[in-house]
């Protein structure tokens, strides 16, 4: 009986015994370890992918900005372009009368 547990013990040596034992008394910490690890590892992931996000977002926003401006100028030239279409046509009131031929016109265009 002896000879089958020293066998035993010696063949368990062979192939890490003392290791075997260190896994067995440290399988928590390990197993600790092995989850801080992937936490950290997911989380790096995320904060790429948040950084990504965060750029694609400023990269919407100075877009959205400058199409923003460009439509108020086009908008104040389009403002602008009204005020003197509508001058102009108050000023061709003064020279314009809707009845032919009519003799209080001035000046006088042979309506």
């Amino acid at each position: 009986m002896t000879g089958i547990i020293e066998t035993l013990l010696t063949v368990i040596t062979a192939l890490g015994g003392f290791e075997a034992i260190k896994y067995f008394l440290n399988r928590k910490t390990n197993k600790r370890k092995a989850e801080a690890e992937a936490d950290s590892a997911e989380f790096n992931a995320l904060r790429e992918y948040n950084e990504f996000l965060q750029r694609q977002l400023s990269d919407k926003e100075e877009r959205f900005t400058n199409q923003t401006d460009r439509l108020r100028t086009i908008q104040d030239e389009y403002f602008d372009l009204m005020k003197k279409n509508a001058q102009t046509e108050l000023e061709l009131q003064k020279f314009r009368c809707i009845r032919a031929k009519c003799p209080n016109r001035e000046p006088q265009n042979g309506y």
